[in-house]
C-alpha cells in the first residue's frame, strides 16, 4: 500500500486535496469516487510532496476548538455507535474526511497509533487543541475500555466551554462598541475641535474655562502618559513570565492571583469545575479511587490549588477520608464538604462531584457575568463622562466668546 496525494472536484464544484493511502492509483481513484469526488490528478508522495508538505496541520497544531468537537463527534459515531476500534476510525478519518484539518490530523494520530502510542498519548502532542481535562479523560477511557462514554463528556465539556465563552463575548460587544464609539469622539473632540476653540478663545480674549482646562490635561495624559502606562504594563507582563517559569514563582503568583477579588473566586471555581468533572467522569468510567485523583489533580491550571490538591491524594492515601482531605486543604467549603461526604456514606461520589461541578458551573457563570456587566459599566461611565466634560467645554466655550463679543 502506498500514499498518494489528490485533487479532486467535490459535489458543489470545489477543488479539494489531500491525501490517501490505497494499493495503487486505480485503487486511489475508485477511492475518491466512493467519497463523492471527481479526481483531476492522483500521484504518488514520491512523485511529488512529502507526506507533511500534503498536510495541513503542522504537528503540535491540532486545529483548535473546532477540529477537536468535529473529531470527538466522529469517533463517537464510529467507535460509539458503530462499534469500530479507535484505530481503524482515525485511519478512516485520515482517508475519507472532507475535512482538510481533521484528515490531516488524523493521519498524525493514526501514525503515532501505528507506532504503538496510546491516543492520550497521541493527542498530548496538540496542547492548543486537546487540554489537560480532554487527554486525562481519554487515558481513563483507554484504562477501562469505555471510550465512548468518555466521548460523549468531551462533547459536552467542550460544547459547555464554547457556551461560556460566547456569553463573556456577548456580555461584552455592545459595552465595547459603545466605549470605541466614546473614545472615536473624544480623540476627535481632542485633537481636532479643542485647538480651533482654544485658537478662537485667544483671538477673542476669552479666559479657557474648567472644562478646557481638564481637556487640556486629558489630552497631555493621553498622548504622554499611555506610553509610559503600556511600557511598565509590557515590562511587568514580561517580568511575570519569567518569575513564573520558576516553580516557586509560579506557585506565589498563582496564590497571589487566589487573592484578588472577583478573579480570585472565579479562578477557584475554574479549577473546582474542571477537578470535579474529571472526577466525576472517572469514577463513573470505573477508576479508582488513587487513580481517579490522580488524573483529576492535573486539570488543575492554579499552581498553589494543584499543590493542595497533591497534598489532599497524598492524605486520602494514607486513609483519610475524602470529605475531611479537601477539608483540611481549604479545597471545598462547607456545603460541598457535607455533599461529598453524604457521597462517601452511600457509596454515591459520581452523583456528588456532579453536583458540586452543577453548583460551581453556576457560580462561576454568575461571577463572570458580574465581572463583565461591572467592566462594561465602569467603562460606559468612563466613556460618558468624558464625552460630558467635552460638551461642557464646547458650550461654556461659546458662551464665552459670546459674552466676549458682547462686551467688545
Amino acid at each position: 500500500m502506498a500514499d498518494f496525494k489528490y485533487k479532486a472536484i467535490d459535489a458543489d464544484g470545489k477543488i479539494t486535496a489531500g491525501a490517501l493511502a490505497a494499493d495503487d492509483k486505480k485503487s486511489a481513484s475508485a477511492i475518491l469516487v466512493s467519497m463523492g469526488l471527481k479526481p483531476i490528478t492522483i500521484k504518488t508522495l514520491a512523485e511529488g510532496d512529502s507526506a507533511e508538505s500534503v498536510a495541513n496541520v503542522e504537528v503540535g497544531k491540532g486545529g483548535g476548538e473546532k477540529v477537536a468537537l468535529a473529531l470527538m463527534k466522529k469517533l463517537l459515531q464510529l467507535s460509539g455507535t458503530g462499534g469500530m476500534p479507535v484505530s481503524d476510525a482515525i485511519k478512516a478519518l485520515s482517508l475519507r474526511s472532507l475535512d482538510p484539518k481533521l484528515k490531516s490530523l488524523a493521519r498524525e494520530l493514526y501514525k503515532d497509533l501505528s507506532e504503538g502510542k496510546t491516543l492520550a498519548d497521541s493527542l498530548k502532542k496538540y496542547p492548543d487543541t486537546f487540554d489537560n481535562s480532554v487527554t486525562h479523560l481519554v487515558e481513563a477511557g483507554e484504562t477501562t475500555a469505555n471510550l465512548a462514554f468518555v466521548f460523549e463528556n468531551i462533547i459536552a465539556y467542550i460544547n459547555d466551554r464554547k457556551a461560556l465563552r460566547q456569553s463573556i463575548i456577548s456580555a461584552l460587544a455592545y459595552p465595547l462598541f459603545l466605549c470605541a464609539l466614546a473614545s472615536a469622539v473624544v480623540l476627535l473632540f481632542l485633537f481636532f475641535m479643542l485647538p480651533k476653540i482654544k485658537s478662537m478663545m485667544a483671538n477673542m480674549g476669552a479666559a479657557e474655562n474648567a472644562p478646557i482646562i481638564l481637556m487640556n490635561l486629558i489630552g497631555d495624559a493621553l498622548m504622554y502618559g499611555l506610553p509610559i502606562l503600556a511600557v511598565v504594563v509590557a515590562a511587568t507582563i514580561v517580568g511575570v513570565k519569567f518569575y513564573r517559569k520558576t516553580e516557586d514563582g509560579m506557585v506565589k503568583s498563582d496564590r497571589f492571583f487566589m487573592k484578588l477579588p472577583i478573579i480570585g473566586r472565579i479562578i477557584f471555581d475554574s479549577d473546582i469545575c474542571r477537578f470535579s468533572t474529571l472526577a466525576s467522569t472517572l469514577f463513573a468510567s470505573g477508576v479508582n479511587t488513587t487513580e481517579a485523583f490522580r488524573l483529576a489533580e492535573k486539570a488543575v491550571k492554579n499552581a498553589d490549588m494543584r499543590s493542595r490538591f497533591q497534598s489532599f491524594r497524598t492524605a486520602v492515601n494514607d486513609g483519610a477520608p475524602i470529605s475531611a482531605a479537601l477539608q483540611r486543604y481549604g479545597l471545598l467549603e462547607n456545603e460541598d464538604i457535607d455533599i461529598i461526604s453524604v457521597g462517601e456514606r452511600t457509596g454515591s461520589l459520581v452523583g456528588s462531584f456532579a453536583e458540586i461541578n452543577k453548583a460551581h458551573t453556576e457560580s462561576l457563570n454568575k461571577r463572570i457575568k458580574t465581572a463583565t456587566t461591572a467592566l462594561g459599566g465602569v467603562a460606559l461611565g468612563l466613556a460618558f463622562a468624558l464625552v460630558f466634560v467635552f460638551a461642557m467645554g464646547i458650550v461654556l466655550s461659546i458662551l464665552g466668546l459670546s459674552q466676549s463679543m458682547v462686551a467688545k
